[in-house]
């Protein structure tokens, strides 16, 4: 890895008060992000972009009043989440949906299986448009997030025991009809006001940013 790049990661993340296990394992997943295999070659992944993605993801980790050693841990696990970072905000709001109590799926999830929150925004909403309008309204982290397509489709294709919510004759007819629905439908400033984003909203929006 390039000493720039090892420079911003210190400077951005205050590595040096990791141990040292977990700064050999934040730079040997970060040179796999960086190379895409066993090379040098950062494949346009430059250094302001991955700056300005670390800043984004900061900024809306520390919102979630995530401390800067979590946050190293979560880019650790699974570091494409910087690629994702401009619509990590919106599926969090959104994923609001299948919060408990104490307001913590989310935050656990987020932790301990980044990868999860690479689902896009469309194919959640498209999920939970199916799951409602279906009569199936089984909404939960696996049905919206964790389920493969597969595992999904199967749920709304018509089986030796008909249900109600298995309107399809085949998996390939609900993949179309999830591809056929419009992001644009979707109100995402409705989801703000939920109880369970009300504080998130409030510090990563406004007067509670601390990044």
């Amino acid at each position: 890895m390039k000493e720039e790049f090892k420079n911003l990661f210190y400077e951005k993340l205050d590595l040096a008060d990791l141990d040292y296990k977990e700064q050999s394992d934040f730079f040997i997943s970060m040179t796999r992000y960086l190379s895409h295999g066993r090379t040098e070659e950062i494949n346009g992944r430059t250094l302001n972009y991955v700056s300005e993605r670390i800043d984004k993801l900061l900024e809306f980790l520390f919102a979630l009043d995530f401390s800067l050693r979590e946050c190293v841990l979560i880019i650790t696990r699974h570091p494409e989440i910087l690629n994702g970072v401009e619509s990590l905000y919106e599926k969090y709001l959104f994923l609001g949906l299948v919060e408990n109590m104490d307001n913590t799926v989310r935050k656990s999830k987020l932790f301990s299986r980044p990868r999860d929150f690479m689902i896009s925004l469309n194919k959640m909403y498209a999920r939970y448009k199916l799951i409602i309008e279906s009569g199936y309204n089984n909404v939960t982290w696996n049905s919206l997030v964790h389920a493969s397509d597969r595992e999904f489709c199967k749920i709304f294709v018509e089986g030796s025991h008909h249900k109600k919510h298995q309107l399809f004759d085949n998996e390939l007819q609900v993949l179309d009809y999830l591809v056929s629905v419009d992001i644009n439908e979707l109100d995402i400033d409705k989801f703000k006001e939920m109880t369970v984003n009300e504080e998130l909203v409030r510090r990563y929006e406004g007067k509670g940013k601390r990044y």
